[in-house]
C-alpha cells in the first residue's frame, strides 16, 4: 500500500466522522476510566485543520521547520482557599517545577520511561501500512517524536511586572469572592464555573502565555483535566471554540507534578507523574484521543494504530491485537503507551511524528498559538529539588570540566539525564560517568534514576 493511500485511508473516514458528529456528540462518562473532559473538536474545525496540515506537508514546510524550537511561556494559576504555600491546594513551587520537567521531557521525546518501549513495537504494523521511513526509528518501530516544543515558567506577568515566583500566579478564591470549586459535582457545572468565573477574572494574554488553572475539585467529579483546542482563523462560530478569556488548560491539583521527582507534594497516589498535563497539553496543541473518540475511530494520524476504545490501567505489549479491522488491521495491537490514551501515567511515554505535525501546524497557524514564545517572557528552567540528606546521590567534581561522575551509594543507577536551562536533554546515559567537555559553560540539571526513584541535582560546567 502506498504512503498516499495510507494517509487517504485515515482521512477518508472524515465523512463518517462528520455523520457521527451531526447525530450527536459523544459525552465522556464520568468514571475512573475517563480522566479527561476535553470535548472532541467540531468536524468543521478538523476539516479546516486537515487542510492546513496538507498544505504544510505539500509545501515541504515540515522538513524546513523540523529544527525549529518553540519555547512556550507557562503560568500556573494556583487557586486555593487561603492556605499557606505548600499546604494543599496551594501547591509548592517544587511540585510545579517537577511538572515542568516532565512536560519538557515528554515533548522532547525523552520521557523518563521511554526505555520501556518494546524493541519490536509496531514493526509489523508499520511495514504492513507502508509508514514512511521518517516516522520510524532505526529498529523499524514507530518513532518516539521530539516535538521541538518546550515549556518554561514565565518571568513577567501579563502586565509586564517581574514575578516573585516564576510561572506561578497564586489566587485566593475566597478573597476574590468566588465559590469553592469543590461544590461543582458535574462536568457541566464545573465547566460553567471555570469559563464564567475563574478564567475571565484571572486569564493572562492567551497569545503570550499557556494558561494552566489548578484547583481542587468535588470527589464526585472523576475527570482530572480539560483543555481547549487551538482556535483557527475564520472558525470562531463553531461550538466549543476557545476565546481570549477561556483558552487554556484546567487540571486537578492532585494530578499535577511528579511523585518520583517531588515526593513531598500532594498527589492522588504515588503513580502520579505529570502525564495528565502532558495529555491535556496535547489537546492544547491540536491532538486527538488515540481511539478517535469512537469505536476504532480516527485520530487523523497515519502512524498511530487504530484502537477499539480508550485503554486504562497498565497494559502489556502487545495489547488488543486485531481489535480493529478498519481503517487498518492493528496486527501489533493498540498504542496504549501514547500520551493521548487513558492508561496510567507510568505506562505512557510517547508521541508520534504525525502527532508532532499536528502540533507544529497549530503553532504556526492558530491565532492563540503562533505568537507564543516571541515576547521574551521566559527564563531558565530551575531545578526540581536538591537531593535530601541520606539519599547518597552526589555529583563530582562539581564544577566539572571533562568527566562528570555520579555516585548513588548502594543504589543502582538505571538512567542519567542531563538537561540544559531550557529543559532540553543534552546527554543521556546508563553509566556513572558522563563526558561534559563539549557542553557550554553554565548550570545544568541532572536527573538520576535508581530503583528508589528519580533524583534531581545541579552541576556547573566550567
Amino acid at each position: 500500500m502506498s504512503t498516499s493511500k495510507t494517509k487517504n485511508m485515515k482521512f477518508s473516514t472524515l465523512l463518517l466522522y462528520i455523520g457521527l458528529i451531526l447525530t450527536g456528540s459523544k459525552t465522556l462518562a464520568q468514571n475512573e476510566s475517563q480522566p479527561c473532559a476535553t470535548e472532541e473538536p467540531h468536524f468543521l474545525w478538523e476539516e479546516a485543520f486537515q487542510k492546513l496540515i496538507h498544505e504544510r506537508l505539500a509545501s515541504g514546510e515540515e522538513t524546513k521547520k523540523i529544527s525549529n524550537q518553540y519555547v512556550i511561556p507557562v503560568v500556573f494559576h494556583i487557586v486555593h482557599g487561603g492556605q499557606s504555600v505548600g499546604t494543599y491546594p496551594n501547591l509548592s513551587p517544587g511540585q510545579i517545577q517537577s511538572q515542568l520537567t516532565i512536560l519538557n521531557q515528554d515533548f522532547s521525546g525523552n520521557s523518563y520511561n521511554a526505555s520501556d518501549y518494546p524493541a519490536n513495537a509496531f514493526v509489523n504494523w508499520a511495514a504492513s501500512q507502508n509508514i514512511p521511513s521518517a516516522n520510524l526509528d532505526p529498529n523499524g518501530r514507530i518513532k518516539i517524536a521530539d516535538f521541538n516544543i518546550q515549556f518554561c515558567p514565565a518571568t513577567r506577568d501579563t502586565n509586564g511586572n517581574p514575578m516573585s515566583e516564576p510561572g506561578i500566579d497564586r489566587i485566593n478564591y475566597m478573597a476574590k469572592g468566588w465559590p469553592d470549586p469543590t461544590q461543582f459535582a458535574t462536568q457541566t457545572t464545573m465547566k460553567t464555573y471555570l469559563d464564567n468565573v475563574v478564567k475571565p477574572q484571572s486569564v493572562w494574554n492567551v497569545t503570550k502565555y499557556l494558561n494552566i488553572w489548578i484547583t481542587d475539585k468535588s470527589t464526585a467529579l472523576s475527570y482530572a483535566g480539560v483543555s481547549s483546542v487551538p482556535p483557527l482563523s475564520g472558525l470562531s462560530d463553531i461550538p466549543n471554540s476557545a476565546t481570549a478569556t477561556t483558552d487554556g488548560i484546567w487540571c486537578f491539583s492532585k494530578a499535577i507534578g511528579s511523585f518520583a521527582l517531588f515526593p513531598s507534594g500532594s498527589y492522588i497516589s504515588q503513580f502520579i507523574d505529570g502525564r495528565t498535563l502532558t495529555h491535556e497539553t496535547g489537546h492544547y496543541l491540536g491532538l486527538r484521543h488515540i481511539w478517535g473518540d469512537a469505536a476504532c475511530g480516527n485520530d487523523f494520524c497515519a502512524d498511530t494504530p487504530p484502537a477499539a476504545d480508550q485503554n486504562t490501567g497498565t497494559p502489556a505489549y502487545p495489547h488488543n491485537a486485531g481489535s480493529c479491522t478498519s481503517p487498518s488491521l492493528n496486527i501489533d495491537g493498540e498504542m496504549f503507551m501514547n500520551f493521548m490514551d487513558y492508561t496510567r501515567g507510568p505506562s505512557k511515554y510517547m508521541f508520534t511524528t504525525d502527532q508532532k505535525t499536528r502540533a507544529q501546524t497549530a503553532m504556526l497557524n492558530s491565532p492563540f498559538r503562533n505568537q507564543l514564545g516571541t515576547h521574551d517572557l521566559c527564563d531558565a528552567v530551575t531545578a526540581i529539588r536538591e537531593v535530601q540528606s541520606g539519599e547518597n546521590i552526589r555529583l563530582f567534581p562539581n564544577p566539572a570540566a571533562g568527566i562528570l561522575r555520579i555516585s548513588a551509594g548502594t543504589q543502582t543507577i538505571r538512567r542519567v539525564q542531563i538537561l540544559n536551562q531550557t529543559g532540553q536533554i543534552v546527554a543521556e546515559s546508563r553509566a556513572s560517568e558522563v563526558s561534559v567537555d563539549k557542553f557550554c559553560t553554565g548550570i545544568y540539571l541532572v536527573n538520576v534514576q535508581t530503583e528508589k526513584g528519580i533524583f534531581s541535582l545541579k552541576f556547573s560546567k566550567l
